[in-house]
């Protein structure tokens, strides 16, 4: 029997009256200042509908939990190691993270998983003690995204049953439901950061989007110090609500 033929799915356009400018207008509309860098794949089409500053450099925050689980994962993890991994991505919890990254070597995990995942942009922190100060491009979170889901089922579901999961209070009693889960009327499966440097603030929303989650949204954000997390979360969330039309069923 003749193999099935390749059915090719159409590859549409962004909605013509879609600006890509539109999603920085609406988060600079809260928080002026801001420099944003986006990235909307869709996974059905293998189209990439929208990117600004994908290459740009911003530094992780909470967002460098999710390449401490895929190599945490990797070493193949007990059942216990397997539950703070859960754990440490629901609740975006610091101090698991912290144990881990000591664990797995620090910086060098970020230059080994980087090496396998093909990341082009992600560096280690300055200071190796600071996880949070990794940098890393939207582009590569698309990158990280797609990994995961090619991880072996059991490994892949608990990644992606802990995001999806993630509730309004983080650990540090943080508000985690800016961006994406406020702002996106669909499914959601988040990992979400924030965090303060001597020089700046950064909030990001990232995730797999819609059903089956057909979509991966990357929104990443950096503001001077001077800024208020409430504000730059609130910015994020103005952000997202404008890419709603590009993740039509």
């Amino acid at each position: 029997m003749a193999p099935p033929a390749v059915v090719k799915v159409p590859t549409p356009a962004p909605p013509a009256a879609f600006d890509p400018k539109a999603v920085t207008v609406a988060v600079r509309g809260v928080a002026k200042q801001a420099t944003v860098g986006i990235v909307v794949f869709d996974r059905t089409t293998g189209t990439e509908l929208l990117s600004v500053l994908a290459d740009r450099q911003f530094r992780s925050a909470s967002l460098v939990k999710l390449l401490i689980a895929i190599d945490v994962l990797a070493d193949g993890a007990d059942a216990a190691t397997r539950k703070r991994v859960a754990m440490m991505l629901r609740l975006s919890d610091d101090g698991t993270a912290s144990a881990f990254w000591m664990t797995q070597g620090g910086s060098a995990l970020v230059t080994r998983t980087a090496r396998v995942i093909g990341l082009r942009g992600t560096r280690p922190p300055t200071n190796p003690r600071q996880w949070g100060d990794v940098l890393l491009t939207a582009r590569d979170v698309l990158r990280i995204y797609e990994y995961v889901l090619r991880l072996p089922t059991a490994d892949r579901e608990l990644v992606v049953d802990a995001l999806a999961s993630a509730p309004r209070q983080a650990a540090d009693g943080f508000d985690q439901h800016f961006g994406i889960p406020d702002g996106i009327s669909v499914e959601w499966a988040i990992k979400q950061g924030w965090s303060n440097s001597a020089r700046d603030i950064v909030v990001h929303s990232t995730g797999l989007v819609g059903p089956g989650w057909r979509y991966v949204v990357v929104l990443l954000t950096e503001h001077p110090l001077s800024t208020r997390f409430a504000v730059a979360t609130r910015a994020v969330t103005a952000g997202a609500r404008v890419l709603s039309p590009l993740l039509a069923p």
